[in-house]
Parts: structure tokens; sequence; C-alpha cells
């Protein structure tokens, strides 16, 4: 048997149900926290002398009314004798990632390295998620204001257009007549049904919204993401480097691969999720963790070897954090690309659209021009 799937994957002391969210079902009004800026201040202050509940006092005097009852009742708790780790997660608010960082560290004593590795995991996650979702975002918003300014010309201009040409006598070519002809059936629909679209556009936009607020945003263009050519790959791709780098740095703060593992299963795609679950059995079972991991097409040959060696000398968060620097390299390097072809793909996609349109409206005025000419 590896010396992997020879871990413990059994919970870390006691500890209740707690999920997906990292929210208990008790603490539903409880304000979510920001995870990275908590564990930042909490490890800085720590470092800098303070006592925990110091450190709990001083984000409580700077936190918004929400966040600081969280925070009112995480110190409540300690004071009564919890540890941090049950007092947090009774609290709700905080993910399963961070309550485990907490646990272990509780039982190594490096609370405040344990919640920098925890900060600076975050951030970089943060800011590889910053930039998925701007590459997601950039070309929707261009393409839905290119798609108002075409509506506009049809709607508007193009019968406009049609009034005059169809009144000089002359026979019109065939694309403006079907350009005329889409413009009157626009024309044509009903108030009702622009404010049934409008009504629909308007649901879209506050459910996204509110997605963001709840910090479901990232979650769903990541899944809608995955059904685009050429993107499904790369969102792919960001979810195993968001595996390998979580648990890695769990692992790092003492809590067993497996078990780290299962904790960051919701940081991987829905198709994934059932890889990983069979992936982490056949390891319980036995099987090397690296070749169950290959076998479940979560890493590729590099990957298989990379962790293999690391089996072999305990040095796993080590193999886990290099493989989510490859991920990351392969993400940064396909936005880079992205980037550079998107914005004049798509500009000149809508160049020749409107250019289309607006020639297509003025080559009969030239034609007339001609013959009287």
């Amino acid at each position: 048997m590896s010396q992997v799937a020879a871990q413990s994957t059994a919970p870390i002391g006691n500890q209740a149900p707690v999920r997906v969210d990292g929210r208990t079902k008790g603490a539903a009004e409880m304000a979510v926290i920001d995870e990275e800026q908590f564990s930042q201040d909490i490890s800085l202050m720590l470092k800098s002398g303070l006592t925990l509940l110091d450190s709990l006092k001083t984000l409580r005097e700077r936190a918004e009314p929400r966040r600081g009852r969280t925070l009112d009742r995480l110190m409540r708790l300690l004071r009564e004798g919890d540890s941090l780790s049950v007092a947090m997660n009774a609290c709700g608010g905080f993910k399963p990632g961070l309550l485990a960082c907490v646990r272990s560290s509780e039982l190594t004593g490096d609370l405040s390295e344990s919640l920098h590795r925890y900060a600076q995991n975050a951030s970089r996650l943060r800011k590889m998620r910053s930039q998925m979702v701007s590459a997601l975002v950039y070309p929707v918003l261009l393409i839905s204001v290119a798609s108002l300014v075409v509506l506009f010309l049809l709607m508007y201009v193009v019968p406009r257009f049609a009034a005059i040409l169809e009144g000089s006598g002359h026979d019109l070519p065939a694309l403006s007549r079907l350009l005329i002809a889409v413009g009157r059936a626009l024309g044509a629909v009903p108030v009702a049904g622009w404010v049934a679209l409008a009504a629909l556009l308007a649901f879209g936009i506050w459910r996204v919204a509110a997605a963001a607020r709840e910090g479901r945003l990232e979650a769903l263009l990541s899944e809608w993401a995955t059904h685009v050519p050429g993107i499904r790959e790369l969102v792919v791709t960001f979810s195993h480097a968001q595996l390998a780098r979580s648990s890695g740095m769990l692992v790092a703060s003492g809590v067993p691969v497996l078990k780290a593992m299962a904790m960051c299963r919701e940081l991987l795609l829905s198709q994934d999720r059932g890889r990983l679950d069979r992936a982490l059995a056949s390891a319980s079972s036995g099987a090397p963790l690296a070749s169950a991991l290959h076998d479940n097409e979560l890493i590729d040959t590099l990957g298989l070897r990379v962790l293999r060696v690391s089996e072999q000398t305990g040095q796993i968060h080590a193999a886990l954090d290099r493989l989510a620097d490859i991920h990351d390299q392969e993400v940064e390097r396909a936005l880079e690309r992205a980037g550079r072809l998107i914005e004049p793909i798509l500009m000149l996609g809508i160049g020749l659209v409107v250019g289309g349109i607006v020639v297509l409206m003025y080559l009969p005025i030239f034609q007339l021009a001609a013959s009287v000419g």
C-alpha cells in the first residue's frame, strides 16, 4: 500500500455537519466572511504579538454590520471555551478548506503560518479567477452592445431608408430587399413582445447580480463556458489548478492528502467531481494516488510522474504546488493569446455587420444616382 493511501481520511476532531459552501444549516443569516482578508489580517496580528481575541476585536471594529455579527458570535464562542475551528464551524460563513487549515494548525501550533499560507493561496486563486472572468465577460459585453446597435439600425434606420428607396420606382438588390424585410419584421413585433424580452433580460441581469453577491458568479460562468468550444479546455485546466493549489496548501498545513482533496472537491467542474470521487475511493483502497488520478483523467502523464515520485519522498504538497504552477502558466498563456485575438476578431466582425447594413442601404442610392446621371 502506498504512503498516501495509508493516510486516514477521517475528520480531525469533532466536527458538526457543514454544507458545501462552509455554512452550517443554523447559520444561514450570518454573512460570508472574506476569507482571504480574514486570514491575512489575523495572521499579521498574531505575528505582531496580539492574542486571537484581540485580533478579532480589531477586525470587529471595522466590519460592516452583518459580518460584525458573525465576528461577535465567534468571539463569544471562544470565550465560552470552544476552539477556533469549532467556533468558526458553528458561526458559518467559513469554507471547509479554511476550517481544515485552522483545525490542523491547532494540533501543530502554527496558526499564524497556516493562515498566511491560506491567504496566499486565496490571493492566487482570486487573481486567476479575475482573469478568467474578465476573459469571459468582455466578449459578452462587446457582443451585447453590438447587438443593440444592429437592432437600432434594423428597426429605426432601415425602414426609413426603405420608404425612400421603394418610392424611387427602381428595383432593389436582393440583399437590400432581404434587409428591409428583416427590419420590417422586427418593427412589426408588438410592444408586449419587447416588454417581455426586456423583462427576461432584466431577470437574467438580476440573477447574475445575485450570483455575484453570493460568490457564485465564477462557478456559473465556468459551467457555462464548458459548453463553448475552445474555452472548455481552459476552464477545466483552471479548475485542476485550483484543486492542486488548495490541496497542496491543506497538506502543507497537516491535513491528510485524501481528505484535503475531498475538501477541495467543489473547486472542480461538475463533470470532474465524480472522477475525483472514484480516484479517492481507489486510493483509499490501496491504489497509488498518482495512478488513481491519472486513470480518472485528472492529471496528465507529467502529473503522474511528479506525483509518483512525491509519494515516495513524502513531498506531495510540493508536487501539488508544482502542478498548480504548471496549470496556472498554461491558463495565463492561453488568456494572453485570447486577449490578443478576441478583441480584433470581435471588432472586425462587428465592423463587417454594421458596415454591411450601411452598404446595403446606400448601394441602391448610388445606383439610383448613377442611372439619373
